[in-house]
C-alpha cells in the first residue's frame, strides 16, 4: 500500500457515495432568516452514516427542475438524529448553503464546502502565469467529513411556490464511504 513521504495514510474510501434528495415542498426553518430554527418537518436526508464508519462527500449540487423557480437558500445540515422528526436545535448545525434563483431548467448550482486536511499536489510558489501565491483554501481540497453516527439533510428556508405550488429541486452529493 501506498504512503506519501511523512508515512502517513492516504485518505481511503471503501465504497462510491452518490445521494440525491428532492426539496422546496416544506421549509426546513421556523425563521427564514434563522439558521438556528431548523425543523424536521422540511428536512430531507441525503447521506446516512449512522450505520457505518462515516464518508466524505467532495461535492453538492443543486438542479432546478424548472425555470423561474423561487429565490431561496438550500440548506445542508449536519446531525445525530435518526429521522427528520427528532431533528432539533441540540442535535442539528447547518454546514453549508447556497442561494437559488433558476432562470432555465436545469440550472446548476454548486454548493461550497468548506477546506479539508487534505492538500492538494504540486500547489506550490507562482507560476510562471500568476504573480500571486495561492491561499490557503486553494492549497486545500474542499468537502464535508460526515463522522460515523452522524446524517446529511438538505432543505429550503422557504418553501418553493414558483412557477407552481409543485416545484421541486434536487439536490446530489457525491463522495466516498469510509
Amino acid at each position: 500500500m501506498a504512503t506519501t513521504s511523512s508515512n502517513k495514510m492516504p485518505l481511503l474510501v471503501d465504497r462510491p457515495l452518490h445521494s440525491f434528495a428532492t426539496i422546496g415542498g416544506a421549509a426546513c426553518l421556523g425563521t427564514a432568516t434563522n439558521f438556528n430554527t431548523v425543523s424536521g418537518g422540511g428536512c430531507v436526508l441525503l447521506v446516512d452514516c449512522s450505520s457505518n464508519d462515516g464518508g466524505i462527500i467532495d461535492s453538492i449540487s443543486i438542479v432546478a427542475n424548472e425555470a423561474s423557480t423561487t429565490a431561496s437558500t438550500v440548506l445542508v445540515f449536519l446531525s445525530v438524529a435518526t429521522s427528520a422528526n427528532g431533528i432539533n436545535t441540540s442535535n442539528t448545525a447547518c454546514v453549508a448553503s447556497a442561494a437559488i434563483a433558476s432562470s432555465s431548467a436545469g440550472q446548476r448550482t454548486n454548493i461550497s464546502l468548506p477546506p479539508l486536511c487534505v492538500p492538494v499536489p504540486n500547489l506550490a510558489g507562482p507560476a510562471a502565469t500568476t504573480t500571486t501565491f495561492a491561499s490557503e483554501t486553494d492549497k486545500k481540497n474542499t468537502g464535508l467529513y460526515v463522522p460515523s453516527g452522524a446524517l446529511i439533510y438538505v432543505g429550503v428556508n422557504t418553501v418553493l411556490t414558483a412557477p407552481s405550488a409543485s416545484t421541486r429541486v434536487h439536490v446530489f452529493a457525491q463522495g466516498g464511504f469510509f
